[in-house]
């Protein structure tokens, strides 16, 4: 009868054992490390990305501000101010071509988007990566300045309502086939060569147009002072930047 033999299997000893679990550690641990050094270096990339966009929008605001604040100044306050300085003194029979062009003014806006570029503010809320910001001043001040933005854009809105007031009382004060020579075809406003008239102006009517002017003038003039608030946040935002990040002027 032939008997078989097992052949001998050498046990591995603790020191084999531990050697293969360190070896299968350190290399999981590195893959880890490895990983996390590439993620840690595409979000700079990215982070950098951002912050240079960043920069780029807010010195358009900066360029585009002023002309937002120098349109209310001309478009809003100083027509207020010549319809405050007319209207208590004028009469059917007296020239108004002045309170035809300067309420054509009033009714007018432009709003703070067209001036503001949120391109980047957008992008980086759509992929939900304002979490690579890591300056937290900077990202903070970024969250604040684009609120502040909303809250004008709030605040015109409302302004629109106040206008929509003082357009509904023109059929009290202004003539018709006057009211259509104030403007061209192109939609611009302008002061034609015959004179205009009112077709009313008792005490009423003229307190009641003085008041809703008066009410437009005042909120414009807050819009303003906002505007000119956030130009100036623009360019401190834009000194962080340069001082924290490698952003070229």
């Amino acid at each position: 009868m032939e008997v078989h033999h097992h052949p001998n299997v050498e046990k591995k000893g603790f020191k084999e054992y531990f050697l293969e679990f360190l070896m299968i550690f350190l290399a999981v641990t590195l893959g880890f490390f490895a990983e996390s050094l590439r993620e840690h270096i595409v979000n700079k990339k990215h982070e950098q990305e951002y912050i240079h966009s960043f920069y780029e929008d807010l010195s358009n605001d900066e360029r585009e501000l002023p002309t937002l604040i120098n349109s209310i100044e001309q478009q809003q306050l100083q027509t207020a101010d010549s319809l405050q300085a007319i209207l208590p003194w004028i009469n059917s029979k007296s020239p108004a071509n002045t309170v035809y062009t300067s309420l054509r003014k009033m009714i007018r806006q432009q709003g703070i988007r067209i001036f503001v570029t949120d391109r980047t503010i957008q992008q980086i809320k759509n992929a939900g990566e304002m979490r690579l910001l890591s300056n937290k001043q900077i990202s903070d001040s970024l969250v604040d300045y684009y609120k502040e933005v909303d809250f004008i854009e709030y605040l015109q809105r409302d302004l629109l309502a106040y206008k929509a007031e003082l357009k509904a009382d023109f059929p009290r004060i202004l003539k018709s086939q006057d009211y259509s020579k104030a403007i061209d075809a192109q939609d611009d406003i302008i002061n034609p060569n015959e004179n205009l008239n009112l077709s009313a102006t008792d005490s009423f009517t003229i307190n009641k147009i003085l008041i809703e002017v008066s009410d437009i003038k005042g909120l414009s003039h807050s819009i303003q002072s906002m505007i000119a608030e956030l130009s100036g946040k623009a360019k401190n935002i834009k000194k962080l930047i340069t001082n924290n990040y490698n952003i070229q002027n």
